[in-house]
């Protein structure tokens, strides 16, 4: 089957997406089966600063800019390059336009509470809106958040996803994402996944999600 490439920004969450970011947490998960408000623990949401970007760690989102066609508005055929701003001067380049926010996700470091290892990241609130996905915005965005775990000198990542959740599932182990644990919360049963970081930063390609 054909994929379309990726188009649009990745870069760092700015506090001008915090609407954004809301919305498109609470959407995502009710695509995909989960009552937005049965998941626990969400204040990082509510400012995501202080959660990643002021305690070492990251948030990236994906932007397009308003009126992009989504790939179910499109068909088959895509657009043909993401663009990686990683420099200040690039990011300044999108301020002030309202884009569109289409994926996003986290990484959050050690605290020395004990809940993140010290040599670990944990990827957090990773989503893609359902009209956009398929068409490479997570693995932008999981690729994206692996670079600045190596940018920090971590040597693995792990997450958990809810077991229902049957493409992200499916995702994190089509990357080499291995199964290390489970637990249940309420009504879901959660699996933990981890990744060894290996090797260099890889540019992001077309992934199933």
């Amino acid at each position: 089957m054909d994929r379309d490439t990726v188009t649009g920004t990745l870069r760092r969450y700015e506090p001008r997406d915090r609407d954004a970011v809301w919305h498109l947490h609470r959407t995502a998960l009710s695509e995909a089966g989960t009552d937005p408000t049965d998941v626990p623990d969400i204040d990082d949401l509510r400012d995501v600063r202080a959660t990643y970007l002021d305690t070492g760690g990251e948030f990236l989102v994906c932007e397009l800019e308003r009126n992009e066609p989504s790939k179910r508005e499109r068909g088959e055929r895509g657009a043909k390059r993401l663009a990686r701003p990683a420099s200040d001067a690039a990011r300044e380049s999108i301020d002030g336009q309202t884009g569109d926010i289409v994926a996003m996700g986290g990484l959050a470091v050690s605290d020395g509470d004990g809940e993140i290892p010290p040599d670990a990241g944990e990827l957090l609130r990773i989503a893609v809106h359902p009209d956009h996905q398929r068409a490479g915005y997570g693995s932008a965005i999981v690729v994206g958040l692996e670079d600045a775990a190596r940018e920090r000198g971590l040597d693995r990542v792990f997450l958990w996803t809810a077991q229902r959740q049957r493409s992200a599932v499916s995702f994190y182990r089509s990357r080499g994402y291995e199964g290390t644990g489970h637990r249940t919360e309420g009504e879901y049963e959660l699996l933990r996944f981890e990744q060894a970081l290996d090797g260099d930063p890889v540019t992001p390609g077309v992934g199933d999600e």
